[in-house]
């Protein structure tokens, strides 16, 4: 009962630590017109290119030549060569006002990467004349009609309740709103305070933070099934002891007894 004693007074003699993120958040300009979205830090993994003045969300450190980076609301990775990190936060920081339609008359199948020759990359069906589709940017893929654009479209597409994300063929797309440029003005940052060190950790959402006592009955729950692993290795134990003393105790009482009745048999 005393170790269960001392872990209960270790335990609340702590104060929960706040689960409220305070990091401040950095945004990097995108520098030119040929800066890519990975989708993971490789050269090959080409996700769409980002447009030129606007910026990124800079999350963690991804090793010497990248940055994991938001845009929008897609999760990615960009080349620190190719932004620049910036003091302060934009008002308008994605280009995210951009749309534009499908006037295939047969409608146009929203595809996981920009190619038309693999049935099994088909995200779902986009209707003829369809507009309610957001454009993240462009990128070079499959020429699917010979001495046509190799340009594909990285879009959502808003159906209902539902989201699609994937590309589209540009030729069979027409009204993309123009991009105009940023003319927001930063300071450059020198430095993040993330760059000597890379995180897999994401924070908490903003905003979000438990009371005192909730985070004192979470810390109980997590702490509980420890308690009893250690009552039970001690308990046990003890139990085990006092039971084998006593056997030992009996058995040689009867050893005992059993000699003496021997010895008188034999003077018998």
């Amino acid at each position: 009962m005393k170790i269960l004693a001392t872990i209960f007074s270790l335990l609340f003699s702590f104060s929960p630590l706040p689960l409220t993120s305070t990091s401040e958040e950095i945004y990097a300009r995108i520098t030119n017109s040929e800066t890519y979205f990975y989708s993971s830090p490789n050269d090959e993994a080409k996700f769409f290119l980002l447009p030129n003045s606007y910026f990124v969300l800079l999350l963690e450190n991804a090793g010497e030549n990248y940055y994991r980076a938001q845009y929008m609301d897609v999760l990615g990775y960009v080349k620190k060569e190719e932004v620049t990190p910036i003091v302060g936060t934009p008002q308008n920081p994605y280009a995210d006002k951009s749309s534009f339609r499908v006037f295939s008359l047969n409608g146009l199948n929203l595809r996981s990467s920009p190619d038309s020759s693999s049935p099994f990359n088909i995200v779902t069906a986009v209707p003829y004349l369809e507009r309610n589709l957001i454009f993240y940017g462009q990128i070079e893929g499959e020429t699917a009609i010979e001495d046509k654009s190799s340009t594909w479209y990285y879009c959502k597409y808003l159906s209902g309740t539902q989201s699609y994300s994937g590309y589209l063929y540009s030729v069979f797309c027409d009204l993309l709103t123009p991009i105009t440029i940023n003319n927001e003005v930063f300071e450059a940052r020198e430095e993040p305070p993330f760059l000597d060190q890379t995180s897999t950790t994401e924070d908490p959402p903003e905003g979000f933070s438990l009371t005192t006592p909730v985070q004192i009955i979470i810390a109980v729950a997590v702490s509980l099934p420890c308690i009893i692993l250690i009552y039970l290795l001690f308990k046990p134990t003890k139990i085990v002891t006092e039971e084998n003393s006593k056997d030992k105790k009996a058995k040689k009482k009867k050893i005992k007894r059993l000699k003496k009745a021997d010895y008188y048999e034999i003077e018998d």
